[in-house]
Formats: structure tokens, sequence, C-alpha cells
């Protein structure tokens, strides 16, 4: 081949203007170093034609293949990559031509020659040889779509909430809350499993779990029989790096004027033996938030006006600890032992005026104050077993159990200051949840294209709290027991259930269908109003499942789910929570479970760096459970409880488009959404209209290790029967370096920076009254964090036959 010596490329003015201005926000003074360069010319093996728009990428030699750099061709055939001295794998990939992979070793720096590659177009794309190694950043198989975070450079940097805001189907909102197809009825699995961590505060666990540790992200829009029937109208597993001889680990925290985080881990493996641990920690300080709430009657009434304004100030702090070891018995068993623990505290202060006018006196002024502290501490334990089988790689037994424990002590005192006098009330709480689980999975592949699973599942709840009522008059009086606002219950929840699913194909067709039938017992006794629920139901659960690739650029995805939502205890407690009078609250002990019926169509699109899709939805639920208040004209009391009365029926359209462009990586997307629910007893309460969301965001490398990235978009909740809201903007922009040989990545990010504060709106209105409530709260957030990366590692393991624990999600 003819070499070409080409003398070595300069910054330009603008880059090296950028460079300084970021190297001396983050405090040093030392002097880039220029990265030794890989440069070459793509061509047509037949045409000699340049060839544009290829992906040239540097991978790891290691089993991750892991992405060094990645560029796409010019329209003059030519690349250019920098990266540390070292042996990689070369990589080019374009559609149409076979995929060209070969060690190379890249030595000093601006030593770069241009060397010319030739590309063989394929006769008979059927006939195409797959060269297993790099990974594209996303890739779709059947009915998941995967998002391979160790293709994506700027992920060792990022949260898993920064990194979900760049995945297909999935929208992060500026508080951090996920959406997964326009919805919030998902799980997050962690490596294929429940853990308390993403069960008690998804939002938190998101932004502290780093993706340096991640190897890739599933998302499931359409969950199998062999998933829980509760709640689950999608699946996100977040699969970590595993399989590495020797140790790494990371080290990452960031600090805002609003709260604070730091999160660890070390994993190391030696032979058959491997053991990760991670520990999150997050909390805030004195965050302020303004509340008000007015409410009107709309017919004669008790009162003309009742108006009112308070602040609350939180203090919250939470911490989770996570601990997996897993060990080989031999090449075809695996058993794997984990636990954990957490919990935290939150305080809490609230101060409110009350003011309520009448029509012929004077207007009435009272004041509520209220103190909150509560304490959750947490831990579990589990194991799994997974056995393969000689001779099928795809036969697969299971079994697993695991086992969660947490208790709540809380101190609420509170101050009701009304002319007629005082009340004060001191209650104290305490509440133990105990849930066990038994799960037993068999996965038979019948033949190539036909695998039947099968398997059985047993979870046990049990519940019990006590919450003890004190109250006096007068502040020099001792307190007194309150009977009738105090609460105590003990409640047992037990479910069994059997599936089966069967996956086959015909032709360029992939099934899926399968049944689950759960037997679901509740046997709750609470004590203090004599109430007591005894519920004994079954629930036959079909799925359905269709995909096709029309071409190998197009997938197109039908399904069909039946899910259920089973009451919370706190739905079922008829407690009456009475702080205010003229504001009360209570459960329903007769409620049932809400049955939910979906359609999906999705159609996707992925070439090459670009991805789109196009998805169709709609629901209905006939025996919804919802929260719907009621207003006494007579005495002015508004009255807040539950009730399977909600009828919804929703339709929605979500578009997403992302592009992975060299140095530039950017999307944007949006979800359109129709919905009408409404009280079957109560027909005069009910809501419909448009909502939905639209977002995007975008990523840019200036040069070599420094990077731009940011975000934004507006969101608008479903209609609800009660506290319908406002739309909701966001937007942030975050500038960052890797450094020390890409070890430490250092940012800062400026979130919502035009506003300090933010005011969101919720309304709840009928015939007979309406209410307008207003929160506001902090909204300028800016935020200093880094990430440390450290180890060494040896060997991978991939080489070896035998248990891949990486992907336990099977479809």
């Amino acid at each position: 081949m003819k070499r070409i010596k080409i003398l070595p490329l300069r910054p330009s003015t603008t880059n090296c203007f950028v460079i300084l201005i970021l190297l001396s926000f983050f405090g040093l003074a030392a002097k880039a170093q220029e990265k030794p360069k890989l440069q070459g010319l793509l061509k047509d093996s037949a045409s000699h034609e340049p060839l544009s728009f290829v992906t040239v990428s540097l991978l790891k030699t290691d089993s991750t293949k892991a992405v060094v750099a990645s560029v796409l061709s010019d329209s003059t055939g030519r690349f250019v990559l920098h990266a540390d001295s070292g042996t990689y794998l070369l990589s080019f990939n374009l559609f149409g031509y076979h995929k060209w992979v070969k060690p190379i070793k890249v030595s000093q720096p601006n030593a770069g020659d241009l060397t010319v590659y030739v590309l063989k177009p394929m006769s008979n794309q059927l006939k195409q040889v797959v060269i297993t190694g790099q990974k594209q950043l996303i890739s779709q198989d059947k009915d998941k779509l995967v998002y391979n975070v160790e293709q994506d450079v700027a992920a060792r940097g990022e949260s898993l909430t920064e990194i979900f805001r760049k995945i297909p189907m999935l929208s992060v909102d500026g508080e951090g809350n996920v959406q997964l197809n326009g919805q919030t009825n998902y799980k997050v699995l962690l490596n294929g499993r429940e853990t308390a961590m993403f069960v008690a505060n998804t939002k938190d666990a998101l932004r502290g779990f780093p993706g340096v540790v991640v190897s890739k992200i599933e998302v499931i829009t359409n969950p199998s029989a062999k998933y829980d029937a509760e709640g689950v109208g999608g699946l996100i597993n977040i699969i970590t790096k595993k399989g590495i001889m020797g140790y790494n680990g990371f080290l990452s925290a960031y600090y805002s004027n609003l709260n604070y985080q730091t999160s660890t881990n070390l994993s190391v493996r030696s032979g058959k033996f491997a053991i990760t641990g991670t520990y999150f920690l997050s909390g805030n300080h004195n965050n302020k938030a303004g509340i008000t709430s007015e409410t009107l009657p709309l017919q004669p009434s008790a009162y003309q006006r009742r108006f009112l304004e308070g602040e609350r100030i939180t203090n919250r702090f939470s911490n989770d600890g996570n601990l997996e070891m897993s060990y080989n018995i031999d090449t075809l068993q695996t058993i794997v032992a984990y636990a954990n623990v957490g919990g935290g505290n939150n305080k809490s202060r609230f101060t409110q005026n009350i003011t309520t006018d009448f029509a012929n006196m004077a207007s009435q002024h009272d004041l509520f104050t209220q103190n909150v502290r509560n304490s959750i501490p947490t831990f579990g334990l589990g194991s799994d077993f997974i056995k393969k089988f000689k001779g099928n790689a795809n036969r697969e037994l299971s079994f697993r159990f695991n086992g969660q424990f947490s208790k709540n002590d809380g101190l609420n005192t509170s101050l009701m200051a009304m002319a007629n006098g005082n009340l004060f009330r001191q209650n104290d709480s305490y509440s133990k949840n105990r849930e066990y689980t038994l799960q037993s999975d068999y996965i038979e592949p019948l033949t190539q294209s036909t695998r039947l699973e099968t398997g059985a599942k047993f979870i046990f709840r049990d519940a019990n709290a006590n919450y003890l009522s004190l109250s006096k008059t007068q502040e020099s009086d001792p307190f007194e027991p309150d009977y009738s606002n105090s609460n105590n219950f003990a409640y047992k929840q037990q479910v069994y259930s059997g599936y089966g699913s069967l996956s086959f194909s015909l032709n360029k067709l992939n099934f899926r269908t399968g049944l689950r039938l759960e037997h679901t017992t509740v046997d709750g006794d609470f004590l203090s109003s004599h109430t007591n629920v005894k519920q004994n139901y079954t629930s036959l659960i079909p799925d359905f499942s269709m995909n096709t690739k029309l071409s190998d650029k197009y997938t197109l995805v039908f399904g069909y789910t039946k899910r259920l939502q089973r009451p919370y205890i706190n739905t079922l407690n008829p407690f009456v929570n009475n702080n205010d009078p003229l504001n009360i609250s209570f459960g329903n002990p007769n409620l049932s479970a809400q049955t939910i019926h979906s359609l999906a169509l999705q159609n996707r699109l992925l070439m090459g760096p670009i991805f789109m899709s196009l998805i169709l939805n709609a629901s209905y639920t006939g025996n919804m459970i919802v929260q719907y208040t009621t207003f006494n004209e007579t005495n002015g009391i508004s009255t807040t409880q539950y009730g399977n009365l909600g009828k919804n029926r929703e339709a929605s359209a979500t578009f997403t488009f992302a592009a992975n462009l060299q140095k530039l990586r950017s999307g944007f997307g949006g979800t359109v959404r129709y919905n009408k629910i409404e009280n079957t007893a109560m027909p005069t309460q009910h809501e419909q209209g448009f909502s939905g969301q639209v977002y995007g965001f975008f990523s840019y490398s200036f040069y070599k290790s420094l990077f731009l990235s940011g975000n934004g978009g507006v969101g608008k909740p479903a209609y609800t029967l009660i506290n319908t809201v406002n739309a909701f903007p966001y937007y942030q922009v975050n500038i960052g370096a890797e450094l020390f040989d890409k070890k430490l990545t250092a940012s800062v990010n400026f979130n919502r920076f035009f506003n300090k504060w933010f005011t969101a709106k919720s309304y709840t209105e009928d015939a007979n009254f309406r209410t307008l409530s207003t929160t506001t709260t902090p909204y300028r957030v800016i935020y200093f964090g880094f990430t440390y990366n450290f180890g060494k590692l040896k060997e991978n393991l991939s080489k070896k036959k035998g248990v891949n624990n990486d992907d336990l999600i099977n479809n």
C-alpha cells in the first residue's frame, strides 16, 4: 500500500481558546499533551471510489470490545482518530460491505500515516459473515431495545439519569422523573433482579448510579408472562460490567446549592470468584418550598373562601449499599449471593396561615405548624442459583430467594392555633415491613426458533404499624392519649403465581404468547377502627407479542398486555387523618385490584448511527383505583378518599430520533397523549384533554477530552381526578473534561439557570367546589461533580465456556 506522510495537524484558534477557558475553569495549569493519531483513506475494493460515512472505531482488545474512539469517514473517504499509545482493534463498518476488523498498534504522537484501506462489497447480503466484536451504540433484539453504554465514551462521567436521557423510548424531566414510552408504570431491574435501591427511590438511585460500571441497558416495552402482572408496563434492565479478571472501581461525587451526592464501587474477580460492592449517599440541606391552596365553594356553603399559605423546609439524607458475590462452581453452574443495607432520615418543618372568609361575619385566621421526623432503615439479602446444561447452552434452570426488611420510626408534632382555642398533637409512629420472595424459572429450547419458558413464584408481605396520637389544649398541660386519632394495623399479603410462555418464529415473523396465573390473599386487621380486610382472588393474565424485521433497518412490533395494580396499605387503611379539621382523608378497606388493558404498535428504524421510532399506544381501565375529593357545603369539610371508581381511556403517540455523528450525539422526541378520566360514582367529576412531553438532548466533544452536553424540554402529566398539574419546563447545560488518561472526569452543570424559582400549579374542580394549589420550589441549580476510576484488569473470561449472568432477561 502506498503511504503518504502527512504533517501533524495543529489545533485551530477556536479550539485553543475553548481549551484555555475550560482548563482554567478546572484549575489546571499543565498543558494538554497531543495524543498519537491514526488516519487513513477508505475505498471500494472493486471501483476504488472513496467510501464516505463509514463507521471507523478503535476498540479495546479485551472481552468488552469497548469503543476507545469512533468517527465517520468524510465525503472523500478520509478519517482521523486520536488515542493513547497501545494495541487496539481497528474496525470498519458500512452497510452493504463486509465488516473489517484487525489488530493495530498506535505508537508515537504526530506519527500518523495516511493509509489506504479497501472494503469488499457483499455480493449476497444473506451470505454475510458476521465478525463478532464491536457493538453498535443502539441495537435491537426482537422486541427489546439495547443501549450499549460501553460504546458511549461520554457515559464514563455521567449518572444513569443523564444516560437515560439519550436512550430512545425513555424520557427524563427536570426533576429526574423517568417515563418509559410516555408511561410511569415500569420496573427498574439490576442484572435482571429487583433491588430495594430502585424500588424505594428510583429517582435518587438513578441519579447516584454512575455509568462507568454499566455495560448495557435493555428497554422492554412489552414484558412476557415471566414477569409479575402488577404494574409492569415495561422493564428497564441495567446490566453491569462483569467477567474481567483483576479489580476496578470508581469514586463519584457532586455538590450543588440544593443537594449533594457521592457513590463508590469496587469490583474484584479472581478465578471462579467475583465480588462487587457499591455504596450511594445523597441528601439536601434546608430546601424551602412555598405552598398555597385556595378552596372556593361553587354552591352556598359554610364559608365563602378558604386560603392556606405556608412554607415547608426539608432536610433529607439517604444511603444505600449493595454487595454481590458470585462463584462459578463449574462451567455450567453459578451461585450468587447478595445483600443490601440502606435507609436514611427525613426532617421537615411546615408553617401555614389559614384564612377563612364568611358571608356575614369577620374572617377567621388560624395558624398550623408541624414538625416531622422519620428514620427509615432497610436491609435485605438473597441468593440465586443458575444451571446450564451440556449439549444445549440455551437450556437453563434457576432458583432465587430474596428477603427485604424495613422499618419506619417517625415523630410528628403539630399545633393548630384557632380562634376558639389551641390543639397540640404529638403522633408517634413505628412500622415494620417484611417481604420474602421464592422463584424458580426453566427455559427449554424446543427447536432452534422455538423456546418454552415456565416458572413459579411466591411472594409473602407482612406489615404492621402502631400510630399513637397524643393531644392537649394548653401548652403547659401534659399530653394525653387520643385514641380516636390513633391507628394500629397488621397486614399480610400472599401472591402465588405460575406462568408459561412460548416463543416461536414463522418465516420472518417472531411470536411470543403466554399466560400467567396469580392468586392473591389479603388478611388485614385495622385494630383502631375495628375493620378487617379479607380478600381472596385469582387473576388470569394473558400476553401476546409479534415482531418482524421488514428489512435490515426497519422493525415492527405489536403487543397486547393485561396488567394489575393492587391497592397499597395506605389506600386500604380507613384511619381518618384530621390534623386539619376542614381537610380530612382516609383509605378504603374494600378496594380491589385494578386491571389495565393496553395495545402497542412500535415502528423502529435503525440506520447505522441514526435511530427513529414511532410508537402508538392505547389503554383502558374500568376499575381504576383513584383518589378523589368531595366537598360538604353544610360544614365546609373537604374529604379525600379512594375507590375503584375510575374509568380511564388513553391514546398516545411517541416519536423518537437519535443520532451518533462523529463528535456530536443528539436527539429529540415527544409524546402526545389524550386521556379521559371520570368518576363512575360522581358524574360531575371528570377530566379530559391533551398532555405529553417534548424534549431534546445533545453531547459534543470539542477537542480530545473536553465535552459539552445539554438537554431540555417541557412536559405535562396525564389528567387525573384531583391535582391535575400544569406544564413543567426543564433544561440544563453540562461542561466537562476527562483528565489524567481519562481516569478523572470533572464537570460543572448549570440547571434551569434562567429562573431562581418555579411555581407548579394543580387544581381540582367539580360542580360543587374548586381548589387551586401552588407549590413554589427552588429552580436554579449549579453543581460541580467528578468521577475517578481506578483498577487493573488482566484477563477476560469470555473465552471460557460457562455461565454468563450479565443478561438475565430473556424474551
